[in-house]
């Protein structure tokens, strides 16, 4: 196991609502340890598992959910 961690901005979070998605989106995906979403700073940090997450499968959970990360 090898844990790494990434901060994401997300942009389009308006709501509590918006902030659940993001973190459900993430908190659901195999290898995820943590998760902390901050509508204020549009950010998301993610800590994982490297070996069975990669940073690709993480930003498209997040566009999945509506947000976009670019």
């Amino acid at each position: 196991m090898s844990i790494d961690t990434l901060t994401l901005k997300v942009y389009g979070m308006t709501c509590e609502g918006c902030e659940t998605s993001v973190h459900n989106a993430l908190n659901g995906l195999a290898g995820v340890q943590d998760v902390e979403v901050n509508r204020p700073l549009q950010q998301a940090v993610v800590t994982y598992d490297d070996e069975l997450l990669d940073k690709i499968e993480i930003i498209n959970a997040v566009e999945g959910a509506g947000f976009s990360t670019t």
